[in-house]
């Protein structure tokens, strides 16, 4: 399942000199979408700090299906696959559609936790569990 389509603004340096989505602007994009949704539900970065505790990348992979072209209009959706460990670490899998649907791209993430004083990977808070999880959840409905 996955969260409700968001649109994407794609800028003049998201692109390639063939005017496509350049390969790395999927996982910018992707991030900031990630970022975007923690944020809309009090998950901000002031949060992470006074807890100290930040997501730290495990794994990230993008499967190219259709190129994106400078004019085109996409969306982008983020699908929850897997939380293991009570939260310690999440799979979570974006896909980049076209307004008609089509799959232009899926990027999938690994994402844990780390603890910013130890610098080492840790269960987050119950409370971060629980916002993050609800924040994709309440966005799939």
């Amino acid at each position: 399942m996955f969260t409700k389509p968001h649109e994407v603004h794609l800028r003049w340096s998201d692109l390639d000199p063939n005017f496509h989505l350049r390969h790395s602007s999927y996982y910018d994009l992707a991030s900031q979408h990630r970022m975007d949704m923690l944020n809309s539900y009090g998950l901000t970065t002031t949060v992470m700090q006074e807890q100290y505790f930040a997501p730290v990348l495990l794994r990230e992979e993008c499967i190219f299906h259709r190129e994106i072209r400078a004019d085109d209009k996409i969306h982008i959706r983020l699908g929850l696959k897997e939380v293991i460990n009570e939260g310690t670490r999440w799979t979570l899998v974006h896909q980049f559609t076209n307004f008609n649907n089509k799959r232009m791209a899926e990027l999938t993430v690994d994402i844990s936790w780390l603890n910013l004083k130890t610098r080492r990977l840790a269960r987050p808070l119950p409370e971060i569990v629980k916002a993050l999880y609800n924040s994709i959840m309440s966005e799939i409905g």
